[in-house]
């Protein structure tokens, strides 16, 4: 059970960079009370370190000699009532000199990044308290913003009724969709994770993380939790431009016209062929004048998923610019085939 269970975290740590218990009891035959022993083990030793406490704790490996796993700790609980994003933001700058030790860049995505994911938990999540991690973590500075409210896919599932937390996420990712479109414009997630390193959004029993350093992303499925928990990660010394990403999907006038859509967080393990999961992809797009469909990973679409996108839909939308990305040399083949 030992070598079971080592396995099990070596290859949790390698493919995310963190592990809880319950992820541990998950993945094995043990109960999260063996899980969280076998963890805590590992922190005695040395190899592991805890962040956080009580159940939503999780374990990162240890930083090399020299630099602490977790540096300028600041843990925060705010009353959700009358709050101030950038009255926040001054407060932990106050007491956390971590924002002073990073770079320019990565400060100003800092800022960014905590005053749009306080300001969603603010006016979305219906939770009276807010709870405020900020930290430094393996050569990177990071927040988490944790609410107990109503829970960010389980809102989206109301919002635009669709059946699961998977179809939350995609319209979540398309960028626009927002559940009070009067007050907010549906970019504040999207320009986010597309600003970070790494970007964890857990909510029910599903956790989105996006990992911008390895272009990759993931849906994973976690203990069902109650609220929101945002991850937020940015190499200390990063030279990331956040001009340059508005840019990347702004028009010449400053608009939020181009977005980008991961096919693959459609459907898992089956082919892409019909013209109702071709429907699911575009609902909600018309808002944008550049589509990027991104294909990597898929090793072929049918001639009705390809016709619907690239024939139907171009033709409804003469304005819109449809641009396959990471497109195989099958899938290149039914897109040419169906344009034409």
């Amino acid at each position: 059970m030992k070598k079971d269970l080592d396995g099990i975290i070596e290859e949790r740590l390698s493919k995310a960079g963190r592990i809880s218990s319950d992820d541990l009891a998950k993945g094995s035959s043990v109960s999260r009370q063996a899980a969280h022993k076998k963890l805590s083990r590992l922190v005695e030793k040395g190899i592991l370190s805890r962040v956080g406490a009580t159940r939503g704790a999780y374990y990162v490996r240890q930083a090399k000699t020299g630099e602490a796993p977790i540096s300028n700790l600041l843990e925060l609980t705010l009353v959700n009532k009358g709050l101030e994003e950038h009255k926040v933001l001054e407060r932990i700058e106050s007491k956390n000199p971590l924002l002073r030790k990073i770079s320019d860049k990565a400060g100003h995505i800092m800022r960014y990044a905590f005053t749009e994911m306080l300001n969603n938990a603010m006016e979305h999540s219906r939770s009276k308290n807010i709870k405020i991690r900020v930290y430094g973590e393996n050569g990177y500075a990071c927040f988490e913003v944790i609410d107990l409210g109503i829970g960010v896919y389980n809102n989206l599932i109301r919002k635009f009724k669709v059946s699961s937390e998977l179809e939350a996420i995609q319209e979540l990712l398309k960028g626009k969709r927002t559940t009070m479109p009067e007050r907010h414009s549906g970019e504040g997630i999207f320009f986010t994770e597309k600003a970070s390193d790494r970007f964890e959004l857990e909510g029910g029993s599903s956790r989105l993380v996006i990992d911008n350093l390895a272009d990759d992303m993931a849906v994973q499925e976690i203990a069902k939790r109650r609220g929101t928990k945002v991850t937020f990660k940015i190499k200390k010394d990063s030279r990331k431009s956040l001009t340059r990403i508005f840019n990347e999907y702004t028009d010449e006038e400053y608009r939020f016209s181009r977005t980008k859509v991961t096919i693959k967080l459609y459907e898992k393990d089956v082919d892409y062929v019909s013209r109702s999961q071709a429907r699911r992809v575009l609902y909600g797009l018309e808002k944008f004048s550049t589509l990027i469909l991104d294909f990597r990973g898929i090793k072929g679409i049918g001639q009705g998923f390809a016709d619907e996108i690239f024939r139907v839909y171009a033709q409804g939308h003469p304005h819109a610019e449809i641009k396959p990305i990471n497109a195989s040399k099958t899938v290149m083949f039914m897109i040419k085939r169906v344009a034409k």
